[in-house]
């Protein structure tokens, strides 16, 4: 039932950033300060952590990548995890152990209640944006610098991302785009 409510404007954007950027200490080259944002909803997603659950259903949750206990998913298609517009995200990403990374924004079960628009990611360590399932709709999305994937998708997501532009890292990022799963969701 949490929500955030990070609403900027054009000229005064929220801004999520590391301590070496407060204190003048990012250059162009800096990444992975930081570990990001994680929002996680109750809208449906395709990988159930309890055997027998059903996707889709209130009993399918799984746990978020980089956040050890942290569970997302059920069965509210428009679930409300709040606001964000007109944001900045910089210097996020960080590798938690081998192959389990927060990402500049993990969006985990995050419901088409939510507004999720005029968005920036910049010099992300790891995916810009990561949908693991849910059914947010996001508009006007900026991706620079992101030394992976610039959006990542997976987990049963079912949403549109409408006027998206990327900047990919040099000598680095990996896709501008990686859509997958593990099985048939």
């Amino acid at each position: 039932g949490s929500q955030i409510f990070a609403e900027g404007t054009p000229t005064n954007p929220v801004i999520f950033t590391s301590r070496a950027n407060v204190e003048g200490n990012s250059s162009i080259d800096s990444i992975g300060q930081w570990g990001g944002l994680v929002i996680l909803g109750r809208a449906p997603q395709a990988v159930c952590l309890a055997g027998g659950a059903t996707p889709g259903t209130v009993d399918c949750e799984n746990e978020i990548e980089g956040v050890a206990g942290s569970l997302y998913g059920g069965d509210l298609v428009a679930d409300n995890s709040g606001r964000l517009s007109y944001v900045q995200v910089r210097f996020p990403g960080f590798e938690v152990t081998d192959g389990n990374e927060l990402n500049g924004i993990s969006l985990g079960g995050v419901g088409s209640g939510t507004t999720f628009d005029h968005v920036q990611v910049h010099n992300s360590s790891d995916d810009g944006i990561e949908w693991f399932g849910g059914r947010v709709n996001s508009s006007f999305l900026v991706l620079t610098g992101i030394d992976d994937d610039s959006l990542d998708v997976d987990e049963g997501y079912q949403g549109s991302a409408q006027f998206v532009l990327v900047d990919q890292r040099e000598n680095g990022g990996d896709r501008v785009i990686e859509g997958d799963s593990n099985g048939d969701e």
